[in-house]
């Protein structure tokens, strides 16, 4: 069977590059793996009937200021219903004797949170978000279209003053940064959990860039859809059925098939072929597709060597999913209630960086719980007055000792350590509220998603090595491979991992290859 575009791997930007291509009146074949589509992005009942869960990624961080979204591009709002709901508060942080920062839509608001913990920093804080929209800007770096080179990007970067304040920041830490701008301990915690949740230590040099990112809350505002991250996915499977698309479900990939230097198609586990006329899309891991996919003779001498050293993420996570009775209940009290993400994180920066120094060195720990509570503005997702939550803890994949393999023997006692952190700080969070819980370790998220080498959320590491177009490897961060016809999109790439939608700039670099107007196919 022959297709125009066969996409490997069924997550949220492989879906988008189908759905970009069936709307264009190509012939579109996504095959996957899993049972259903979505990949980190899909939605699962993995406790009781009637929860609704997010086994992966759960918050749609930059989502909502892609032009797939607010211009509906791919009608997946008109068309099809999908909704984005933006809380408010956004995100609540609870330290050790109970006090909260709290981060809302409205930045006034946000500084009145400030004060209580330093007048200075509620000062200094309006000048932050403005400054981040500045610099941003500056750099110039396109996300849900084809970014520049990376070496006409930095030249572009410094022909200006806020241009070269912006290399300045990604030479940086975030830990150094936030010292710059903010006097409070509790405001420097802030910037560093959140730069981290890149799944890298704040203190290592070049996460300056993603402390940035915070003042989003205030522009477009962290969503998720109504119904589940899975809600996304589903809803682009259906635009791509609709225009004439196929998706194999339960289809593993064995490899790509290549002749005179081509992509021609693929070839699954159980030896079928599926061939491509016009390009093969690769939304699995890079060393998946490099080292499983491509036989080395396809490949330029030395080129998988290179993909061997590509470095994944210093430390991967713990998930546990929870059917809850009620929402809980914080000891902080107030608006801490009603946030969305509430973060619990020790009290001082030196004891909150030395956790992430435990996690280079395989230990374990779980002092600094992420609990999401979805259903505070999203009902749809439990029965009737229940709720669900989202645990969420940083965690090494190799455990010192024993490896990865010994998370089987001890996943359930970090993960009820992780709860307990939750309980000294909530009132109701004890087994009677507790109705369902599923917990998955670093090892069981690779197991979930084969794309998660060493339970990497990322799929690879934010190294510089590997940042902006240096994504996967430096001379090929624009989406083509030494492979003709044959591409490659997802967290490998730029913009990285998260569900942002940079499937949309593989699209246009595709379109372009293959002389089709890109503004044209998407009626515009």
């Amino acid at each position: 069977m022959a297709h125009d575009i066969v996409v490997i791997g069924g997550g949220h930007n492989g879906l988008i590059v189908a759905a970009y291509f069936a709307k264009a009146g190509l012939d579109v074949c996504v095959v996957e793996r899993s049972d259903k589509v979505g990949g980190s992005a899909a939605s699962r009942e993995l406790t009781l009937p009637g929860f609704i869960h997010d086994p992966g990624a759960t918050v749609h961080m930059t989502m909502q200021a892609n032009p797939m979204i607010h211009r509906d591009e791919l009608g997946l709002v008109s068309r099809y219903g999908l909704k984005y709901i933006v809380p408010d508060p956004q995100l609540a942080i609870v330290f050790p004797d109970d006090s909260a920062l709290v981060f809302y839509r409205d930045v006034d608001k946000t500084c009145e949170s400030i004060a209580q913990f330093s007048r200075r920093d509620a000062e200094m804080y309006p000048q932050f978000v403005k400054g981040a929209g500045q610099l941003l800007k500056a750099g110039g770096v396109a996300t849900f279209s084809p970014a520049a080179p990376f070496g006409r990007l930095v030249s572009m970067m410094d022909q200006s003053e806020m241009g070269r304040e912006y290399l300045r920041v990604i030479l940086s830490s975030t830990t150094d940064l936030a010292a710059e701008w903010f006097e409070s301990e509790q405001m420097r915690i802030a910037l560093n959990r959140w730069a981290s949740e890149v799944m890298f230590a704040p203190q290592e040099i070049g996460t300056g860039y993603y402390m940035f990112g915070l003042p989003h809350f205030h522009s477009w505002g962290v969503a998720w859809p109504e119904g589940g991250s899975g809600a996304l996915t589903d809803k682009l499977a259906a635009c791509i059925k609709d225009n004439g698309g196929t998706i194999r479900v339960s289809s593993p990939v064995k490899a790509v098939k290549v002749e005179d230097g081509e992509a021609k198609g693929v070839v699954l586990e159980d030896g079928e072929e599926i061939l491509a006329r016009k390009a093969v899309v690769s939304n699995a891991n890079v060393k998946q597709l490099f080292l499983d996919f491509v036989a080395p003779e396809h490949l330029p001498e030395g080129f998988q060597d290179k993909v061997r050293r590509i470095k994944h993420s210093p430390f991967s996570a713990m998930n546990q999913s929870l059917a809850l009775k009620e929402s809980p209940k914080y000891k902080a009290g107030g608006d801490v209630d009603k946030a969305a993400m509430v973060e619990i994180t020790p009290g001082t920066m030196d004891e909150f960086l030395a956790l992430f120094d435990q996690y280079r060195y395989g230990i374990p720990n779980t002092a600094m719980p992420l609990l999401v509570v979805a259903t505070q503005c999203d009902p749809s997702r439990a029965p009737a007055g229940n709720h669900t939550g989202y645990l969420y803890h940083y965690e090494p994949y190799n455990l010192k000792p024993g490896g990865a393999a010994r998370w089987d023997e001890i996943k359930q006692e970090v993960a009820d350590s992780i709860l307990e952190t939750v309980q000294r700080h909530t009132t109701n969070m004890g087994p009677d509220n507790i109705l369902g819980r599923y917990i998955m370790s670093p090892l069981d998220l690779e197991r979930y998603n084969t794309a998660m080498i060493q339970g990497d959320v990322m799929q690879i590491g934010v190294y510089l090595s590997q940042f902006l177009t240096n994504r996967p490897l430096p001379g090929w961060g624009q989406y083509r491979t030494p492979v003709k016809k044959l591409y490659m999109c997802g967290a490998s790439t730029h913009p990285g991992g998260g569900v942002s939608g940079g499937g949309r700039a593989v699209v246009q670099v595709m379109m372009e290859d293959m002389d089709i107007d890109f503004k044209k196919a998407i009626g515009r």
